[in-house]
């Protein structure tokens, strides 16, 4: 703007100065310049200052762009000083972020495999108990099955589903879980989990859900499960019964009725003890008593009579 302002104020100055040489020139102009020729000398000198002008706006055009190409650098420097600078800390930052990430992945890793570790132990140690509780109590059930039975290494087995017809007569021990018709004899321990159709004679007798059809002869223990039933006579050295018997027991010794016991028949023995629900139609005698009954009643009557 201030150069079109500047560039009106010449041409008016150039017009008026060219007014002015006419009026002090005339004679000489009238006399040596027509009229063409004076237009054509305004002119060219019009054109010249116009061009003067121009290059003078041109220059101080090209000034101030090379100041404000001067001064750009600098800020762009600056700036890009200032971006470096940013990128910097953004690169900074970006790294603590990323370590404290990689931290934080770390502990949680450590920690995913402390519980881990914790439960694999907690499992293996509930598993060991577990097995060792199963252990256990298999070793107890066969330890009472031992000492229930206490069957030795000269033990003749029987299985289930074998059926033997004919009498058998072992030096040992025999167990039995199939079916035999016939007289069983052994020197040592019988164990019946089946059905036996004959006498038996043996040191111990154990009962497991069978059925004995004869006469029984122990010279040792007799022991009838719940489940099991005897028909026939009974001689043993002491008895626990918790099973069904038809027949006369006779035991030296103790006799022990349980109460799922039923039994049909006299009992013989040193002392016998009754469980409440147990069924008893017999007499129970206990001739084998150290005590003399007939001595309390003579003694009685004598002082009555005295």
């Amino acid at each position: 703007m201030g150069s079109k302002k500047k560039y009106r104020k010449s041409f008016a100055e150039a017009v008026k100065s060219f007014d002015t040489k006419p009026q002090e020139e005339e004679n000489v102009a009238s006399d040596e310049m027509s009229a063409d020729t004076l237009k054509k000398q305004v002119d060219k000198d019009i054109e010249e200052e116009i061009q003067e002008l121009e290059s003078e706006e041109v220059k101080e055009i090209e000034s101030e762009e090379v100041k404000e190409l001067k001064v750009a650098p600098k800020d762009s420097k600056t700036k890009s000083v200032k971006e470096e600078a940013e990128v910097s800390s953004d690169k900074s930052d970006n790294k603590e972020t990323k370590i404290d990430t990689e931290n934080k992945t770390e502990k949680d890793t450590e920690k995913t495999i402390e519980k881990n570790t914790e439960k694999k132990t907690e499992k293996k140690t509930t598993s060991k108990t577990a097995k060792e509780v199963q252990m256990s109590s298999l070793e107890h059930e066969i330890r009472g099955d031992e000492e229930l039975t206490g069957l030795s290494e000269n033990t003749t087995y029987i299985t289930k589903g074998t059926g033997i017809s004919g009498d058998i007569d072992v030096d040992g021990d025999i167990e039995m879980l199939g079916r035999v018709d016939g007289n069983i004899k052994c020197t040592g321990k019988l164990v019946v989990g089946g059905r036996v159709n004959g006498d038996i004679d043996s040191g111990d007798l154990y009962t497991e859900n069978a059925h004995i059809e004869g006469e029984i002869v122990l010279s040792g223990h007799l022991r009838v499960s719940a489940g099991s039933v005897l028909i026939g006579n009974v001689k043993a050295e002491s008895a626990v019964i918790s099973g069904a018997i038809k027949g006369d027991i006779d035991v030296t010794g103790d006799v022990e009725i349980g109460s799922t016991a039923v039994i049909v028949g006299n009992i013989k023995s040193k002392s016998v003890q009754i469980s409440s629900g147990a069924v008893v139609e017999g007499m129970c005698q206990q001739v084998y008593a150290s005590v003399d009954i007939n001595q309390y009643f003579e003694e009685g009557i004598q002082n009555l009579d005295d």
